[in-house]
């Protein structure tokens, strides 16, 4: 009996061993400020262990208040190779994960680990921070020496899962380095763009990586996008603490700040601007809106109008037009920028936006195709025949001379009406338009100006027009010319598409 007791307790304490060293551990790494981490934490855990039990152990580590346990990140990411990751952070065995993997990959991986039964990675309690060496709670310091203050610019943008891993980084290095001095900017602010376009000219930094972020300047160093990490700036800090007087910030010139203005301004309105006039002068002819006009002046000519009071109608419901326009553009564009979550969610506003402009595209294409072969029936991006007939009742009843009211008066009332009617349209071009002019660097301080300039490109060709017709062009020629042309139009228009999703997408990716 005393044997058969002494066996089963060998055979528990063998299985209990057992079950102990089958164990995997997941040392996770967050933060409290960080949404996806506290939900990895609430809802992704809760399935790990429900799925695991006790195969596994989860350690948390908060990093941002406990900059010990950042530190300890740091020191493992270098043990394993892979450094610089997207918080949160889970090291498994021998993987590291982050960000978003933690919730597809961990699994797999917990599977492979437990049926094939890899031993846990251990990791050892001893790490080299610094010059120091941490070692069962005893530190070694570095002879006390003489530590000149080190000022330092940093450049973030909302969203940035990078930017967001740089600011713990600089968190630890101002306890590492108490002499250093950071001011950051928001580089969706225009004084910020301005003081970092200065410093990238002032350090040679490459033209296209002006403005990207993150960016980190200090005394003579730039460093920028890859090139920032915990050690990068780690090194840079203590090789300028050795030099007096090396300035970042606040030594910057107004004569800096005037260069960075004319080159951030020529840079803009030299490429930048193309887009926003191409896009007015393209929206103006497209079929949408050149069917409506030509329709207006059959109607006018019809009801047997003078020439001179059908240019006095031209330029009336142009001006209409064109103010009508303005107002929408301008209350949409208010209504974005007064939005309060507008800065956080910006980069996903672009990305969407740029989406949506390659889809607009490529349709233009199909529609060149089809307009090709005559089929401008058939084509994707025109009006609803219902919106096409209410076009014409409209213009039908706000001229019939029969109301005896005044044309100039009637036709600005046309252009209003017309204007909102064919917006399911014509908005295909310009949304998108109101989306780049918002996001593309430098276009915003001037957003209102750059949207009359869209409208006023978008008139001209109505004021063209009326005024070919008041030197006696028929409207069957001009709907010849509509037709023959439709194909070139719908191509132009699908480059101009584009052409706005590269530099929306530009501004996501380098800011």
């Amino acid at each position: 009996m005393k044997k058969s007791f002494l066996f089963i307790l060998l055979l528990l304490v063998a299985y209990s061993s057992l079950s102990q060293s089958n164990q995997e551990e997941i040392l996770y790494f967050y933060s409290e400020s960080c949404e996806h981490c506290l939900e990895v934490k609430e809802h992704f855990f809760p399935v790990l262990r429900e799925k695991f039990g006790d195969k596994i152990i989860i350690k948390e580590f908060e990093i941002e208040e406990e900059l010990d346990n950042y530190e300890k990140l740091l020191a493992m990411e270098e043990e394993y190779g892979d450094e610089g990751n997207e918080i949160p952070v889970a090291f498994v065995g021998e993987r590291v994960f982050d960000g978003e993997e933690i919730e597809e990959q961990i699994i797999p991986y917990l599977n492979e680990l437990i049926v094939v039964g890899e031993e846990p990675v251990v990791q050892e309690e001893s790490v080299v921070v610094e010059d120091n060496v941490i070692e069962e709670g005893h530190s070694i310091e570095q002879s006390p020496q003489k530590r000149y203050p080190v000022t330092m610019a940093f450049f973030w943008e909302p969203g940035c899962q990078h930017c967001q891993r740089v600011t713990y980084d600089l968190k630890l290095l101002k306890e590492k380095h108490p002499n250093i001095i950071v001011r950051d900017w928001n580089i969706k602010e225009e004084d910020a763009k301005l003081m970092a376009e200065a410093l990238s000219l002032r350090l040679n930094v490459p033209e296209k990586l002006h403005m990207a972020t993150p960016a980190l300047f200090l005394g003579d160093t730039a460093l920028i996008n890859e090139q920032i990490s915990y050690k990068s700036m780690n090194e840079a800090i203590k090789r300028l603490e050795q030099v007096p007087g090396l300035d970042t910030v606040w030594n910057i010139t107004d004569e800096e700040l005037a260069k960075a203005n004319e080159i951030i301004l020529s840079r803009f309105q030299g490429l930048q601007l193309l887009p926003v006039l191409a896009a007015g002068l393209l929206d103006g002819v497209n079929p949408c809106a050149f069917g409506a006009i030509i329709f207006f002046v059959t109607f006018l000519t019809v009801v047997e109008r003078k020439k001179k009071d059908i240019l006095a109608v031209g330029l009336a419901f142009a001006i209409s037009v064109f103010l009508t326009y303005l107002l929408v553009g301008m209350g949409f564009l208010r209504f974005l920028q007064a939005l309060p979550f507008l800065e956080t969610i910006a980069r996903w506003v672009y990305i969407a936006t740029g989406v949506l402009a390659i889809i607009l595209g490529i349709l233009s294409i199909v529609d060149f195709f089809k307009s090709r072969k005559g089929k401008f029936g058939d084509m994707f991006l025109q009006l609803p025949d219902k919106l096409k007939k209410r076009i014409h009742r409209t213009i039908i009843s706000e001229n019939e001379p029969r109301s005896r009211r005044n044309f100039i008066v009637a036709a600005a009332s046309t252009g209003f009406f017309v204007s909102i009617l064919e917006l399911a349209c014509t908005g295909q071009v310009y949304l998108p338009t109101i989306i780049y002019v918002m996001g593309a660097p430098g276009l915003k301080a001037k957003a209102y100006l750059y949207l009359a300039l869209y409208n006023i490109m978008f008139i001209v060709p109505l004021l063209i027009v009326f005024g070919v017709v008041y030197y006696g062009t028929t409207s069957q020629q001009l709907t010849g010319f509509l037709k023959k042309n439709t194909p070139y139009i719908k191509l132009a228009t699908a480059a101009i598409f584009f052409t706005m999703a590269f530099f929306l997408w530009k501004t996501v990716l380098i800011g």
